[in-house]
């Protein structure tokens, strides 16, 4: 039996031969005991050496799935060596089931052999989403270790409020204080949230031993730093200020790497975990703004910014100035104005000589 975890859809496969030996027909064998339903059943390739019967099944558990399977979220215990090592606990999903042959139930003995093939696929429920492309919406690879979800999950940068312009940097790097918009997520998923965990950013691609970050939020968001959904659907969002990391002040431009350690849950431990950054208790589960094992990182850069403030508000100061300016010179003007009026008259006669 060779089973393959995807994303949308587990792939299994037999061998034909292994079936034909035993006596059964490639109808006889069927996913999860649904004999009688053809959707159950396999499709034979002979373009391959060994034939196979190939099986698939949707990774859902919804009524539409006509060869429902067991699906099962549990709490493991994280690798205490891994790069997650410092979550409590972490959640997968198991999906199991089974391919087999109608048993044999009449009479006392039987000659040939019952087929039974059972199967299973664990997918993490938490990712740390990383790459290094900035300009448009991005996947990361997946593994075929066991399955992931990370091909579903992806990161964008906007220009807009309403996240519909991609963010594009211009070759000078973006001004400082300019607002940068930020999107994770999950698309083809059904029944999971994407709740982000800890959002952070680094002068350099994400390295497990680097040392400075700045940190946009966990539990607690940065002051330039604005949540706007999370946990809630399947989009996250926040935004924050462009900004310079110290260590490139020599430089013409700074380079920021946007990373973001999410997991996906059910919408009613989404919410239990993000009420848990309030009250703090320790639970089996790690706390919302915690990290774990099984985390991925959503990881998105560089984006570069300049060492010119915004333009905003140096308009605002140079107009002031101006105005200042334009104001005394026109009082200037009007004063000597009058007074060469008031001169005028005087070598008239029109006012008496006390003016001297």
């Amino acid at each position: 039996l060779t089973v393959d975890c995807g994303t949308s859809m587990i792939t299994l496969e037999i061998n034909l031969c292994t079936a034909q030996w035993a006596g059964f027909n490639t109808t006889d064998l069927a996913l999860n005991g649904k004999h009688n339903n053809s959707e159950c059943r396999g499709s034979v390739d002979t373009s391959v050496d060994p034939p196979i019967i190939r099986y698939q099944l949707p990774v859902n558990h919804s009524l539409d799935n006509p060869c429902r399977h067991s699906l099962q979220i549990v709490d493991e215990t994280p690798d205490p060596t891994g790069p997650f090592s410092s979550f409590l606990s972490i959640q997968s999903v198991i999906i199991t089931g089974y391919i087999d042959t109608p048993r044999s139930d009449q009479g006392v003995i039987s000659y040939s052999t019952d087929l039974y093939y059972h199967f299973s696929c664990r997918y993490p429920l938490e990712y740390l989403i990383n790459n290094t492309q900035i300009v448009s919406s991005v996947s990361v690879a997946t593994s075929d270790n066991n399955g992931t979800f990370i091909d579903t999950l992806k990161m964008a940068v906007f220009n807009d409020s309403d996240y519909g312009y991609p963010l594009v940097v211009p070759s000078t790097g973006l001004e400082l204080r300019t607002r940068i918009y930020v999107e994770v997520k999950a698309v083809n998923l059904t029944g999971f949230h994407v709740l982000l965990d800890h959002c952070f950013s680094t002068p350099t691609p994400y390295n497990m031993s680097h040392s400075e970050q700045h940190n946009f939020f966990t539990c607690s968001v940065e002051q330039r730093t604005s949540v706007i959904s999370n946990g809630l659907s399947k989009v996250a969002r926040f935004n924050f200020e462009a900004f310079r990391f110290v260590q490139h002040r020599d430089q013409p431009k700074s380079s920021i790497y946007l990373h973001c350690i999410l997991r996906l849950c059910e919408p009613s431990k989404c919410q239990e975990l993000l009420s848990g950054c309030n009250t703090r208790r320790k639970r089996s589960l790690t706390p919302f703004g915690e990290e774990s094992r099984e985390s991925a990182t959503v990881s998105v850069g560089p984006l570069y910014t300049n060492d010119m403030p915004s333009g905003k508000d140096d308009v605002n100061v140079t107009g002031l100035v101006v105005g200042v300016v334009f104001g005394s010179a026109a009082a200037a003007l009007l004063v000597l104005g009058g007074w060469f009026v008031l001169k005028k008259f005087y070598w008239m006669g029109g006012l008496p000589h006390a003016f001297d």
